[in-house]
């Protein structure tokens, strides 16, 4: 697997956050799943939202994921490489 060149842009960021996470309240506890980590956006924008009670468990087959989720220092947050 080569590196890219172009920057990954994370879609419907705000709209599947919201929807993930609508009727959760303002600070959602309980665990939440991402099953496609990728670059992170989607996580990094859900753990903004979590209270310090909620966890995140991510999914991600590629180790360059993997390597992208080491850089996210938050207890809240785990990463599994299976899929």
């Amino acid at each position: 697997m080569t590196e890219s060149t172009t920057p990954h842009t994370t879609v419907l960021l705000n709209e599947a956050v919201d929807a993930l996470l609508a009727g959760a309240g303002d600070a959602p506890s309980g665990t939440w799943i991402d099953g496609t980590f990728g670059r992170g956006g989607h996580a990094r924008r859900i753990l903004s939202r979590l209270s310090p009670q909620g966890r995140l468990l991510a999914f991600d087959k590629d180790p360059e994921a993997i390597q992208e989720a080491a850089r996210i220092q938050d207890a809240r947050f785990s990463i599994r490489h299976e899929g």
